[in-house]
């Protein structure tokens, strides 16, 4: 055991001392995987674009940026049962099986229904200065998801614990995380194999973890907004689904997409190969200049051009987008009925060295 502590601790470390070597050398997907400091992953974003469209890291792997190289990318096969690439650890989360027991796609009206009772409960306590990520975004997603698998007393309570702990499994595939977490991270997966059965775990943690992404952007964007969050108050359901399908352009709740490719392909003059290893960066793709006017700016009413929408991967197989639009979509209609008076208590806090989901950490106001 103590062999194989050492033996994983060690895999870790050498990853991310490749990554940050890399990255220092010049290596722009590398630095991104490193990680970031100051306000988030933009400028790593807009260095990435620098160097094409669609050009291959010193990692060995091809990174796509331009919105229209994206596109083709995401629509390759990727290779089946292959993890992502630079998994370095032993937590990688279980396969789906055809025969296990596993969630089902929620129809979306459950979803809203449930989502509704469980804001409810939630703003009878909710007041004064509070963390939007830690007491909504985080919190109602999982909530439903409970809810959707009739879970009750103690087990609800170990899956809000286990879902927490293993909120990071996204990231934790292409940036290696610290041995203490990679621990957490392995004992949080294990206790939702047994809460949800094997086959179900994987759609709980994308779903969920997405799901608070997408609230949380959409929250951090009506934050530092005030005229959007007005006109939410005021339009409620309509104007909910704008900012909803906003967001997934201008804070993507899945940014870095990565698999390998399952046959050969020519894309923007370049040769993948079957089994090379690829990565969508779509934080970039959608906010492409070259695409979308004023990219870095949100704008609910935003009007894009014929034939074109916000990227939205789905790693592992699994679409983030019905399940997290239909919870984002109704706690932005609950929380601008229930609190219209929103506004921010502090500066936001975005996470770092979190390269697939890069989203905040930390959303203080004052309701």
């Amino acid at each position: 055991m103590v062999v194989a502590e050492k033996e994983l601790g060690r895999r870790l470390q050498l990853v991310q001392g490749i990554h940050w070597l890399r990255g220092v050398q010049g290596d722009r997907y590398a630095a991104l995987l490193r990680g970031y400091d100051g306000a988030g992953p933009q400028e790593h974003y807009a260095a990435l674009r620098e160097a094409g469209p669609l050009w291959r890291s010193s990692l060995g792997t091809w990174v796509g940026v331009g919105y229209g190289v994206a596109a083709e990318l995401l629509a390759l096969p990727a290779a089946a049962g292959a993890a992502p690439p630079a998994v370095a650890w032993d937590a990688e989360l279980p396969a789906r099986e055809p025969d296990a027991d596993r969630v089902r796609e929620p129809g979306a009206d459950r979803v809203r229904e449930l989502a509704r009772q469980v804001c409810a409960r939630l703003w009878a306590g909710l007041g004064g200065e509070t963390d939007l990520v830690a007491g909504v975004a985080a919190r109602v997603p999982a909530e439903v998801l409970a809810d959707l698998h009739g879970l009750t007393g103690g087990d609800r309570e170990r899956l809000a614990g286990a879902l927490s702990a293993a909120s990071g499994a996204l990231d934790a595939a292409l940036a290696p995380p610290a041995y203490p977490e990679a621990v957490r991270l392995s004992a949080a997966v294990a206790e939702l194999r047994g809460l949800l059965g094997e086959g179900a775990v994987r759609e709980a943690v994308v779903r969920v973890r997405a799901a608070r992404e997408l609230l949380a952007g959409a929250l951090g964007a009506l934050v530092a907004a005030p005229r959007e969050w007005a006109l939410l108050v005021e339009q409620g359901g309509g104007r909910a689904a704008r900012v909803v399908a906003e967001t997934l352009r201008h804070d993507a709740p899945v940014k870095v997409h990565a698999f390998t490719a399952a046959a050969g392909a020519e894309v923007a003059g370049q040769r993948i190969a079957a089994g090379d290893e690829v990565a969508v960066v779509v934080g970039a793709a959608n906010r492409d200049p070259r695409v979308f006017e004023d990219p870095d700016v949100f704008a609910a009413d935003r009007v894009l051009p014929d034939g074109v929408r916000a990227l939205v991967p789905s790693p592992y197989g699994i679409a983030p987008e019905p399940f997290g639009a239909a919870v984002a979509e109704t706690v932005l209609v609950a929380l601008a009925a229930a609190r219209p008076g929103l506004r921010a208590a502090g500066p936001a806090v975005r996470s770092r060295r979190t390269p697939v989901t890069g989203g905040l950490l930390r959303l203080p106001v004052r309701l």
